[in-house]
């Protein structure tokens, strides 16, 4: 049992002697790189539900992903999105992608208390979406 111990020790601290071998690692650097490896972990499948969710080549079955898909089509920056999201939820439309099917909902004179100090912006998109 003795000539074992001797030998595992033995073996443990063969490539001690090499120069380039550098410093021995212990079980605590593990963390490190476990921690590591958990953090890409997590990094990729963020952005893997990123991609899936903004993935245009999928069937659509979720009213605001037709909705965001529409407004990437029509090269819509972030406010007008949001602008566009509100009328469609002042208006109390069942899908949020029906703006975009519905001129009429962008007149200035029907539109909600809410939104009548964007008139000229909301003008400027049905232009934009519908001529």
């Amino acid at each position: 049992m003795t000539t074992l111990l001797t030998l595992s020790s033995l073996l443990a601290e063969i490539g001690d002697n090499f120069p380039q071998s550098g410093p021995r690692r212990s079980w605590s650097d593990l963390g490190a790189y476990g921690i590591a490896a958990v953090i890409v972990a997590i990094a990729a499948a963020v952005a893997a539900q990123l991609r899936k969710r903004n993935d245009m080549s999928e069937h659509c079955d979720k009213p605001w992903k037709l909705f965001r898909e529409l407004c990437q089509v029509h090269g819509l920056d972030r406010q007008s999105q949001r602008l566009l999201a509100q009328l469609a939820r002042e208006r109390r439309l069942a899908q949020p992608a029906e703006v975009f099917l519905w001129s009429q909902g962008f007149a200035p004179e029907g539109l909600p208390p809410a939104l009548q100090h964007h008139a000229a912006r909301l003008e400027r998109l049905r232009q934009q979406l519908f001529e």
